[in-house]
């Protein structure tokens, strides 16, 4: 059932199905960034087509406390499609997924956007692997936008909320 928003665009009271492809980048993330946190555990080297990935993944930015970056990767594409998957199961005015994975999106691109330039300008070196996952956070925050649009006054509802 569509109801019409102040601008008199219809919107709808159900998710919008962008939440279920949210979960599924999320699940390709956490795939790639699993694939690097057990080679890094277990002080492998990576299948590399481009070259750089074992210089990147070796390198003294790759671990923060001790802690692969990629584990960091994991919980982060986790908690995307979790939040995405509640968000889809949930009513449109039940922000707490839609939070989760707008917060945890934005983190996650600022760190992708931080690692890829030490990546490129301080390391000196491409990981294919490092930019897929920047790719697909950018994915998850281009489908936050549209889902967004598509539920109407989310954004709205999260201003008044807070």
């Amino acid at each position: 059932m569509a109801v019409r928003n102040s601008e008199g665009a219809n919107i709808s009271n159900r998710p919008s199905r962008l939440w279920l492809l949210i979960a599924l980048l999320g699940i390709a993330g956490l795939a790639v960034t699993t694939y690097l946190t057990s080679n890094a555990l277990s002080h492998s080297d990576v299948a590399c087509s481009v070259g750089g990935c074992n210089t990147v993944l070796g390198s003294k930015w790759s671990k923060i406390f001790g802690i692969p970056v990629s584990a960091f990767g994991m919980a982060t594409y986790a908690t995307i499609m979790l939040g995405a998957l509640h968000a889809y199961q949930s009513p449109i005015d039940d922000l707490r997924g839609r939070r989760i994975v707008v917060a945890v999106a934005a983190i996650g691109v600022l760190a992708s956007i931080v690692l890829t330039t030490i990546e490129f300008f301080v390391i000196k070196a491409a990981c294919q692997y490092c930019i897929t996952s920047a790719i697909l956070v950018v994915f998850v925050v281009v489908a936050l936008v549209v889902a967004a649009r598509n539920e109407g006054p989310l954004w709205a509802m999260i201003r008044r909320r807070n």
